[in-house]
This record gives structure tokens, C-alpha cells and sequence, in this order.
């Protein structure tokens, strides 16, 4: 059993039949995914990531908007860092508008990761990453260069031209000398006029499963 699967068995335990379950992005949730749909498919399911809902719909679960959809059971996502508090940057896959959503209509909402990501202090090579509304470009790229940053706006990858959100907003890459003071500038620039939300999960986790390759073990962090 590779220490995904182990991670993945783990978070199944957790899933009892009539819950709505969020299921977030990545490789680990994909899996859970699978698997659950093999032990307790009689849930619901909620998702921000289109490549989860595709995989959600032809396994046959039932998928809602969270829309139309006032209260989550639980809910499994993934993340870039995580520190012993419980708070966490989650910036690769640009869709933590819709998982700040969903894990705050969850009663639980759990992250899935390695061992090796859980920090002391952010790493400030993740950068604290913004969704914004196209017209508040000018305001934000100047307000992160006021506050000490270097502001990128996000490129795709397959085409030319910028990355949007499935909202049709801007991604921008933020990159600080320390992150030694991230709630309040997380604060500052999450208030900011057409920003609609930032990378950092602020004390929305409630437990993670976090696995060790080298020992091959799971553990909870609380």
C-alpha cells in the first residue's frame, strides 16, 4: 500500500452513507474519490474542482451546487502548507474562492497531505495567491507592491494569455519577504476593494491526515 492509498483508507473511515461530502482538487482526493465510490456511494457530493465533479459524475454519485446547498457534512481538499494551528496556503490550484466556500459550509473539513508540508512557519516560496476582479488589476498589483510584495498576474499554460477563474477573474501570484505577519496582511489585502478572496485558510481546518513516506504512517494533526 503506497502512502497515498494509506492516507486515503484513513479519510474513509470518516465517510458514513447520507452525508453531503465535499471533495476538493489533486491526486490524494481523486483517489478518495474512487475509492469511496466502492464502500459508501450512497452520499451526496460537493466539489470546486471541475476535474472532481466530472470524475464525481461518472462514478454515479449525486453532485449539487453549493448554490443549493446550505450545510456540508465533511469535507476532503489538499494543500500547499500547513502550520500547527490549522491554518494553511492553498495556491496551486487557483480555485480557493469555491474551497473556502465549501469548507465553510462544512461541520469538518479535513486536509489530506504529507507530512513534510506541515510547517512551523509559510514557506514564502508559495506565494499568497489572490482571485480579483479584472477591473481592480491596477488597485491590487499597486497595493502589494505598497505592502512590500512583487505581484504577478497568473499566465496559462496551454494558450496565450492570462489564467481565469471559472468566476472569469484574475489570479495574482504574491510573493513577500516574510511571511511573519501573514494573518494581517492575509486581512488587509482580502478586504481590498475587488479582491474576492486569498489563498490562506485562516483557522478553516479542522484536522488533516498527514502522511509519512519514509515510515510509511498516517496521523491526524490534532
Amino acid at each position: 500500500m503506497t502512502i497515498k492509498q494509506a492516507i486515503v483508507q484513513q479519510a474513509l473511515t470518516l465517510i458514513k452513507p447520507q452525508m453531503v461530502v465535499g471533495f476538493g482538487g489533486g491526486s490524494t482526493v481523486g483517489e478518495l474519490v474512487k475509492e469511496a465510490a466502492n464502500h459508501v456511494n450512497d452520499i451526496t457530493v460537493v466539489t470546486p474542482s471541475p476535474t472532481t465533479r466530472q470524475l464525481a459524475t461518472v462514478l454515479g454519485y449525486t453532485v449539487v451546487d453549493t448554490a443549493y446547498c446550505d450545510r456540508v457534512d465533511i469535507a476532503f481538499d489538499g494543500c500547499d502548507q500547513l502550520d500547527h494551528h490549522g491554518n494553511a496556503l492553498k495556491s496551486g490550484g487557483g480555485i480557493h474562492a469555491n474551497e473556502k466556500i465549501i469548507a465553510s459550509l462544512a461541520d469538518e473539513y479535513w486536509l489530506l497531505t504529507m507530512q513534510d508540508r506541515l510547517v512551523d512557519q509559510f514557506d514564502i516560496k508559495t506565494p499568497l495567491v489572490l482571485e480579483v476582479l479584472p477591473a481592480a488589476l491596477s488597485l491590487v498589483m499597486r497595493t502589494v507592491s505598497d505592502l512590500g510584495g512583487q505581484a504577478t498576474i497568473r499566465t496559462a499554460n496551454n494558450r496565450d494569455g492570462f489564467t481565469l477563474t471559472d468566476s472569469g477573474n484574475l489570479l495574482i501570484d504574491c510573493h513577500f519577504p516574510t511571511y511573519a505577519k501573514l494573518t494581517d496582511l492575509n486581512v488587509e489585502l482580502a478586504t481590498l476593494a475587488g479582491v474576492v478572496e486569498t489563498s490562506y485558510f485562516d483557522h478553516l481546518v479542522t484536522n488533516a491526515w498527514l502522511g509519512d513516506a519514509t515510515t510509511n504512517t498516517v496521523k491526524a494533526l490534532f
